[in-house]
Order: structure tokens, then sequence, then C-alpha cells
């Protein structure tokens, strides 16, 4: 049976328009594919090097804190102690804004946090003594990292705390603690010998300073409670 020559260009055109559109269709897909693994790539990626600098950055507030605690400066320190200490503080900050600087935008909460953050850790004026200073500094520095370990670990940040607060907490506890520690080595003194004069007047300072302490605290108590119902 002879094949007229229009079937036969029918068959030849549809069998090649039938290819060619199972090549179109297998090329896109295959396309399509690619830009989703290219894609997909690029996020992994994204994700690794966010990780990846927030774990520098808990890295160099974890080395700024180390170098805070190893300080041995008394009371408000000299002229020469505080210049000493701004120098190093101010290569650590520097250190620490650039590598927060590189949280991309998508993570711009816990960027503008931590760089909150950051601003707490101040200059040592002298005004307030090395060891209530150092307590100030290392509040704001261990909340820094617990925000960027969160990033790290891709788990949800820590919640907002008011660490004006928190550090006035935690300089009250250290004061407390150390009065209460040298009220009771002159209690168990006093059971040994009778205390002189001037050990018993230190007693009533420290039982006036201790209350003081306590009526600080019902007050930052109080100003939290209005805080967290407004």
């Amino acid at each position: 049976m002879m094949i007229g020559v229009g079937e036969l260009w029918n068959a030849i055109t549809s069998d090649f328009g039938t290819g060619l559109i199972g090549a179109l269709v297998g090329g896109g897909f295959t396309l399509l594919g690619s830009w989703l693994q290219s894609r997909s790539g690029d996020a992994a990626a994204h994700l690794a090097q966010t990780r990846a600098t927030a774990q520098r950055g808990v890295e160099a507030a974890t080395t700024l804190a180390i170098t805070i605690q190893r300080q041995t400066y008394r009371e408000h320190g000299t002229f020469e102690d505080r210049e000493g200490w701004g120098r190093e503080l101010m290569a650590h900050q520097s250190h620490l804004t650039a590598l927060l600087g590189l949280l991309p935008d998508d993570q711009r909460d816990t960027r503008d946090r931590v760089l909150d953050l950051l601003d707490g850790v101040r200059y040592w004026d002298g005004r307030e003594v090395w060891e209530e200073y150092r307590i100030r500094t290392t509040s704001f520095l261990g909340e820094m990292a617990a925000w960027l370990v969160a990033l790290a670990r891709g788990s949800e940040p820590p919640e907002r705390r008011d660490m004006t607060w928190v550090v006035a907490e935690r300089i009250l506890d250290h004061r407390q603690g150390g009065l209460e520690d040298e009220r009771e080595t002159l209690v168990m003194r006093a059971e040994m010998y009778e205390l002189d004069e001037e050990e018993h007047e230190r007693v009533r300072e420290i039982d006036g300073v201790l209350e003081a302490i306590e009526q600080e605290r019902n007050k930052l108590a109080q100003n939290q409670d209005q805080i967290t119902a407004s």
C-alpha cells in the first residue's frame, strides 16, 4: 500500500514535534531541577555562613568576658588602669562590631539586639568600682552570647530582658553577698572573744547597709512591675 506524500510529511512532522516537545519538557525539568538545586545550595550556604558568623561572635564575646574576669584592678582604679583597659576594650569592641555587622538582613532582629547589647559594654570611667563594672559588662556580654548561640544553633532567640534591671539586681546581689560574708565572720569572731567597739560599730553599719539594699531591691521590683504592666 502506497503512503501519500502528505501522509508521510504529517507522520514526520508529528514525530518531530512530539520529540521536540519531549526534549523541551525534559530539558525544562532538568533546568528547573538545576535551578531549584542551586537555590537550595545557596540557601544552605547562606545559613552555614550566618551560623558561622554567629559562632565567631560568641567566641569574641567570650574572649572579652574572660579578659575582664582576669583583670585585678582594685576599687576605682588609677588613671593609668582605666586608660589601659580602655585601649584594650576598644580593640575588642571594634572586632565585635565588625563581626556582628556581617549578620545578614534576614537576621536583623538578632543583629540589632546584639549591637544594642554591645552598646552596654562601656568605658570604665572609675565612677563605679571595678567589681561592679565587671558585673555590668559581663552581664551584657553574656546576654549577647545567648542571642548569638541561639542563632548558631538555629533555635528560638531568648526573651528580651531589661538589662538595666538585670544588672542592678546582680550588683545588689554582689554587695549583699560581700556584706553578709563579712558580718558572718564578725559573728563567728564574737563567739570566740568579745568584739571591740569598732567591730560592733561595723556590724551595725553592715546591718544598716543590708537594710538599704533590701529597700533598693524592693524599689527595683516595683519599677519592673510597673514597666511590665504598661
